[in-house]
Protein backbone atom coordinates (compact mmCIF):
# COMPACT_ATOMS: atom_id res chain seq x y z
CA UNK A 1 0.00 0.00 0.00
CA UNK A 2 2.86 2.37 0.83
CA UNK A 3 4.52 1.62 -2.51
CA UNK A 4 1.35 2.66 -4.34
CA UNK A 5 1.11 5.91 -2.30
CA UNK A 6 4.80 6.70 -2.98
CA UNK A 7 4.26 6.01 -6.68
CA UNK A 8 1.21 8.32 -6.77
CA UNK A 9 3.16 11.07 -4.99
CA UNK A 10 6.04 10.75 -7.48
CA UNK A 11 3.60 10.86 -10.41
CA UNK A 12 1.91 13.93 -8.93
CA UNK A 13 5.26 15.66 -8.38
CA UNK A 14 6.36 14.80 -11.93
CA UNK A 15 3.17 16.33 -13.37
CA UNK A 16 3.70 19.49 -11.33
CA UNK A 17 7.29 19.76 -12.54
CA UNK A 18 6.24 19.15 -16.17
CA UNK A 19 3.49 21.76 -15.83
CA UNK A 20 5.97 24.24 -14.33
CA UNK A 21 8.41 23.75 -17.20
CA UNK A 22 5.59 24.00 -19.75
CA UNK A 23 4.41 27.30 -18.28
CA UNK A 24 7.99 28.54 -18.04
CA UNK A 25 8.73 27.67 -21.68
CA UNK A 26 5.49 29.21 -22.94
CA UNK A 27 6.06 32.40 -20.94
CA UNK A 28 9.64 32.68 -22.17
CA UNK A 29 8.56 32.11 -25.78
CA UNK A 30 5.95 34.89 -25.67
CA UNK A 31 8.31 37.27 -23.88
CA UNK A 32 10.97 36.64 -26.54
CA UNK A 33 8.43 37.34 -29.29
CA UNK A 34 7.40 40.57 -27.58
CA UNK A 35 11.04 41.61 -27.15
CA UNK A 36 11.77 40.85 -30.81
CA UNK A 37 8.82 43.02 -31.88
CA UNK A 38 10.03 45.87 -29.66
CA UNK A 39 13.56 45.54 -31.06
CA UNK A 40 12.28 45.51 -34.64
CA UNK A 41 10.40 48.72 -33.86
CA UNK A 42 13.60 50.23 -32.45
CA UNK A 43 15.51 49.19 -35.57
CA UNK A 44 12.94 50.95 -37.76
CA UNK A 45 13.02 54.09 -35.58
CA UNK A 46 16.83 54.23 -35.60
CA UNK A 47 16.91 53.62 -39.36
CA UNK A 48 14.50 56.52 -39.93
CA UNK A 49 16.47 58.69 -37.51
CA UNK A 50 19.71 57.84 -39.35
CA UNK A 51 18.19 58.80 -42.71
CA UNK A 52 16.89 62.06 -41.21
CA UNK A 53 20.33 62.84 -39.76
CA UNK A 54 22.01 62.19 -43.11
CA UNK A 55 19.51 64.53 -44.78
CA UNK A 56 20.12 67.23 -42.15
CA UNK A 57 23.88 66.75 -42.52
CA UNK A 58 23.52 67.41 -46.24
CA UNK A 59 21.67 70.66 -45.57
CA UNK A 60 24.26 71.69 -42.95
CA UNK A 61 27.11 71.09 -45.38
CA UNK A 62 25.27 73.06 -48.08
CA UNK A 63 24.45 76.10 -45.90
CA UNK A 64 27.29 76.49 -43.40
CA UNK A 65 30.89 75.46 -42.93
CA UNK A 66 31.14 74.79 -39.19
CA UNK A 67 33.66 71.94 -39.46
CA UNK A 68 33.48 70.67 -35.83
CA UNK A 69 29.68 70.47 -36.08
CA UNK A 70 29.89 68.55 -39.39
CA UNK A 71 32.45 66.12 -37.96
CA UNK A 72 30.27 65.70 -34.87
CA UNK A 73 27.27 64.87 -37.08
CA UNK A 74 29.34 62.31 -39.02
CA UNK A 75 30.32 60.65 -35.74
CA UNK A 76 26.66 60.73 -34.65
CA UNK A 77 25.75 58.85 -37.83
CA UNK A 78 28.44 56.27 -37.01
CA UNK A 79 26.99 55.92 -33.51
CA UNK A 80 23.50 55.36 -34.93
CA UNK A 81 24.85 52.77 -37.36
CA UNK A 82 26.63 50.96 -34.51
CA UNK A 83 23.45 50.96 -32.40
CA UNK A 84 21.57 49.60 -35.42
CA UNK A 85 24.21 46.90 -35.81
CA UNK A 86 23.96 45.99 -32.12
CA UNK A 87 20.16 45.69 -32.34
CA UNK A 88 20.35 43.50 -35.45
CA UNK A 89 22.93 41.22 -33.82
CA UNK A 90 20.75 40.98 -30.71
CA UNK A 91 17.64 40.14 -32.74
CA UNK A 92 19.50 37.40 -34.61
CA UNK A 93 21.65 35.89 -31.84
CA UNK A 94 20.03 37.17 -28.58
CA UNK A 95 23.51 38.17 -27.45
CA UNK A 96 25.57 41.37 -27.62
CA UNK A 97 29.34 41.40 -27.28
CA UNK A 98 30.88 43.75 -24.76
CA UNK A 99 33.56 44.84 -27.24
CA UNK A 100 30.94 46.39 -29.53
CA UNK A 101 29.54 48.36 -26.59
CA UNK A 102 33.03 49.57 -25.60
CA UNK A 103 33.72 50.70 -29.18
CA UNK A 104 30.41 52.55 -29.19
CA UNK A 105 31.24 54.25 -25.89
CA UNK A 106 34.62 55.43 -27.21
CA UNK A 107 33.06 56.90 -30.35
CA UNK A 108 30.32 58.61 -28.33
CA UNK A 109 32.87 60.17 -25.97
CA UNK A 110 34.99 61.40 -28.88
CA UNK A 111 31.88 62.89 -30.51
CA UNK A 112 31.05 64.82 -27.35
CA UNK A 113 34.63 66.05 -27.12
CA UNK A 114 34.53 67.33 -30.68
CA UNK A 115 31.07 68.84 -30.25
CA UNK A 116 31.84 70.74 -27.05
CA UNK A 117 35.46 71.46 -27.85
CA UNK A 118 38.46 70.38 -25.86
CA UNK A 119 39.68 73.94 -25.40
CA UNK A 120 36.57 74.98 -23.44
CA UNK A 121 36.86 72.07 -20.98
CA UNK A 122 38.38 72.56 -17.55
CA UNK A 123 41.47 70.57 -16.61
CA UNK A 124 39.83 68.09 -14.24
CA UNK A 125 37.07 67.16 -16.69
CA UNK A 126 39.61 66.78 -19.51
CA UNK A 127 41.79 64.54 -17.32
CA UNK A 128 38.74 62.44 -16.40
CA UNK A 129 37.66 62.03 -20.01
CA UNK A 130 41.23 61.18 -21.02
CA UNK A 131 41.42 58.57 -18.27
CA UNK A 132 38.05 57.12 -19.32
CA UNK A 133 39.11 56.82 -22.97
CA UNK A 134 42.42 55.26 -21.90
CA UNK A 135 40.71 52.71 -19.67
CA UNK A 136 38.18 51.82 -22.36
CA UNK A 137 40.96 51.47 -24.94
CA UNK A 138 43.01 49.25 -22.63
CA UNK A 139 39.93 47.19 -21.84
CA UNK A 140 39.30 46.73 -25.53
CA UNK A 141 42.91 45.84 -26.30
CA UNK A 142 43.98 43.78 -23.29
CA UNK A 143 40.76 42.93 -21.46
CA UNK A 144 40.10 39.73 -23.33
CA UNK A 145 36.59 40.82 -24.27
CA UNK A 146 37.12 40.50 -28.01
CA UNK A 147 36.07 37.11 -29.29
CA UNK A 148 38.19 35.54 -31.97
CA UNK A 149 35.26 33.65 -33.40
CA UNK A 150 32.92 35.42 -35.75
CA UNK A 151 29.17 35.23 -35.83
CA UNK A 152 27.78 33.03 -38.54
CA UNK A 153 24.85 34.81 -40.08
CA UNK A 154 21.75 32.99 -41.22
CA UNK A 155 21.23 35.58 -43.95
CA UNK A 156 20.45 34.14 -47.37
CA UNK A 157 20.06 36.36 -50.43
CA UNK A 158 16.67 36.57 -52.13
CA UNK A 159 18.13 35.84 -55.54
CA UNK A 160 20.77 33.29 -56.34
CA UNK A 161 23.81 34.72 -58.10
CA UNK A 162 24.11 33.80 -61.74
CA UNK A 163 26.74 31.15 -62.25
CA UNK A 164 28.81 31.08 -65.40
Amino acid sequence: MEDRTDEMNKTSERKQVEFYFWIHDAFRKYIEIAMDLILIGLVIVILVFTIKTIYLLGTIIYHETNIPHVISEFLFIFILIEVLRILIIYIEFHHVSVDIMVELAIVAILRELILHGIIQMDTIRLAGVSLLITVLGLLLKFGGIRKVEKYVSTYRPFFKPKSK
